[in-house]
């Protein structure tokens, strides 16, 4: 039986060969053009460039300012960068029938402390930004675009990560172009940007000859044998202790390599997206308006508990997050004292559930998990 990844893994082997033989990478550049910016800096993920930004805003601000806004449904690695950045956590709840932050609970939780707010662009689905500036206007609070599973997608034309003080982009596994690791922000903060700085650059023999084995262990005739291994995938961990470095010569070069293939990517996974549209019968599917141009990493359906049977968890449908930020445990330590609460974000773990966009998803597989999806008793059937 055939045994599908929930999120893509597609990196072509003559970029990964590439990345081998070529001269020096210019990947900066590369991202800056697609992006329509002029400054960027890379590191080896994304949530160390936000770890190291937190610590350069906390240092301009001496110190005044040390809470950090996040969504109360997000990935735990958000909330590992603030805890290793020793600042604590604030969390606002989102809508679960949009996934934009709730006005109020946003509002209710900036205070005369909030060094910055962290907004998610989640599964590629742009949120405005605009309602946030206007909370946080006079406040001195920076806004950080969490755009790491958002690369291509826009807002009336305009890149996301781009529309904000600072955006961050990653490259790990499972994000629009997933090369096995590295990450990027933009800023038009050039000053801050020239202060994120690391040491000696790996050179990443490990990190690709992964890459090269995920294009072989997430063919569907073996990911369901991967999935059994300790590897961890699908897993999410709350660890503060992540290494922090410069993104490796060869992950470097691979991205370059592979930043051709984001666009047809982005393309397959919104086709896919139109077909989950027509074909699902369902109240949960997240409204998005013509403005925003999405670019579905994973497709969101809300409304959806309970268990999810083998059948559909062989098409790589999947839920994400365990749980919201405030409720797990290994968070809890590190969140401010007073929190408003998330309601929002508990439904969403209840009830939200990921359908595979990848380019391994074809427009015959999509009918089928959609027809899956709204046969109620496929639900429980193990």
């Amino acid at each position: 039986m055939h045994y599908y990844p929930p999120a893509e893994t597609k990196i072509p082997l003559s970029a990964i060969a590439g990345a081998f033989f070529s001269s020096a990478a210019s990947f900066e550049k590369t991202l800056c053009d697609y992006l329509h910016v002029e400054n960027c800096a890379l590191g080896n993920s994304g949530r160390s460039l936000l770890y190291l930004l937190l610590k350069i805003l906390y240092n301009k601000n001496n110190g005044k300012k040390n809470e950090v806004i996040i969504p109360g449904y997000t990935c735990y690695s958000v909330a590992a960068a603030v805890a290793k950045a020793g600042l604590k956590i604030r969390v606002y709840d989102l809508d679960p029938n949009t996934l934009a932050p709730e006005p109020d609970s946003l509002k209710q939780s900036i205070t005369d402390r909030t060094l910055a707010v962290i907004v998610q662009h989640l599964f590629g689905i742009p949120i405005s930004i605009d309602s946030t500036k206007a909370f946080i206007n006079g406040s001195g609070a920076f806004i950080i675009e969490d755009a790491a599973q958002a690369l291509g997608a826009t807002i009336n034309d305009q890149p996301v990560g781009t529309l904000s003080d600072f955006g961050l982009f990653s490259f790990g596994r499972g994000k629009p172009l997933p090369a096995g690791g590295g990450g990027a922000i933009v800023s038009q903060h050039v000053d801050i940007l020239r202060e994120i700085k690391f040491n000696q650059q790996q050179k990443g023999y490990v990190q690709i000859a992964t890459t090269a084995a995920v294009q072989i262990i997430s063919k569907p005739q073996f990911y369901g044998i991967a999935e059994m291994l300790p590897l961890g995938l699908g897993e999410t961990i709350f660890d503060p202790d992540f290494k922090v470095s410069n993104i490796s010569i060869l992950i470097h070069k691979l991205i370059e390599k592979s930043m051709p293939l984001l666009d047809r990517l982005n393309m397959h996974r919104n086709n896919i997206a139109k077909i989950y549209k027509k074909k699902i019968v369902h109240s949960g599917i997240i409204p998005v308006s013509a403005a925003l141009t999405p670019i579905y990493v994973r497709f969101p359906l809300m409304g959806c508990s309970g268990a999810i049977s083998l059948t559909l968890k062989k098409m790589g449908v999947r839920r994400m997050y365990p749980k919201a930020i405030a409720d797990e445990a290994t968070i809890k330590p590190y969140l401010t004292k007073k929190q408003v609460p998330t309601p929002g974000s508990k439904s969403i773990v209840k009830k939200l559930i990921t359908l595979p966009t990848h380019h391994g998803i074809t427009a015959n597989l999509a009918k089928d998990i959609a027809i899956q999806i709204t046969t109620k008793e496929m639900w429980h059937n193990h």
